[in-house]
């Protein structure tokens, strides 16, 4: 909903622009000065863009340090039976994340095209457009290597912790048998 409103806010202010556009080309205002609100509008929404990818990146390389801490965590004995995601929050975080990603992807791509219908075409939008959706899918990539290494650390542990159990109730058993010889008087 709140997407589809600022589409909706997005495509007025680009109609409101391009009229603007034509009353200055009517009044006989030179045509490069006349599209100078879409261009200036355009560049905004560029520059938006840098900042949105440079966050993008620095959310990749946060999943990167993320990744290494779980294989980390794997790769030492007393780490492996720890940080189990049993919930599945982590991985429900994780996939709301790039599911947010890949929304806001989508919109900047519905704003593009919207300056793309109006008439405008903006090599520089263009390219900050195709560079933000290579880190969103890039981000996304990351993640699903960080959920690969949760999901295997989570069997290894799970596996762990399991064969604890087995050897813990063998131990009790054990226990139990030797205290019912002994209660029987049946010395071992």
């Amino acid at each position: 909903m709140r997407n589809h409103s600022l589409s909706g806010n997005i495509s007025a202010l680009l109609r409101r622009c391009k009229e603007l556009e034509s009353a200055m080309r009517k009044v006989g205002i030179p045509a490069f000065l006349a599209c100078l609100p879409l261009a200036l509008l355009a560049m905004q929404y560029a520059l938006m863009l840098r900042d949105k990818n440079a966050s993008i990146s620095r959310i990749s390389g946060k999943i990167d340090g993320w990744t290494a801490t779980v294989r980390e965590l794997s790769a030492h004995e007393l780490g492996r039976s720890e940080f189990i995601d049993l919930d599945r929050k982590m991985r429900g975080d994780i996939e709301g994340a790039c599911d947010s990603m890949r929304t806001l992807r989508d919109l900047c791509v519905e704003i593009c095209t919207m300056f793309r219908a109006v008439g405008y075409e903006s090599r520089m939008l263009q390219r900050c457009c195709d560079r933000f959706d290579a880190a969103v899918n890039e981000a996304c990539r990351r993640s699903q290597l960080l959920l690969t290494a949760v999901d295997e650390h989570d069997r290894r542990a799970l596996a762990i912790r399991q064969q604890e159990h087995a050897i813990q109730q063998a131990g009790a058993a054990s226990a139990a048998a030797h205290a019912a010889r002994v209660a029987a008087g049946i010395e071992a």
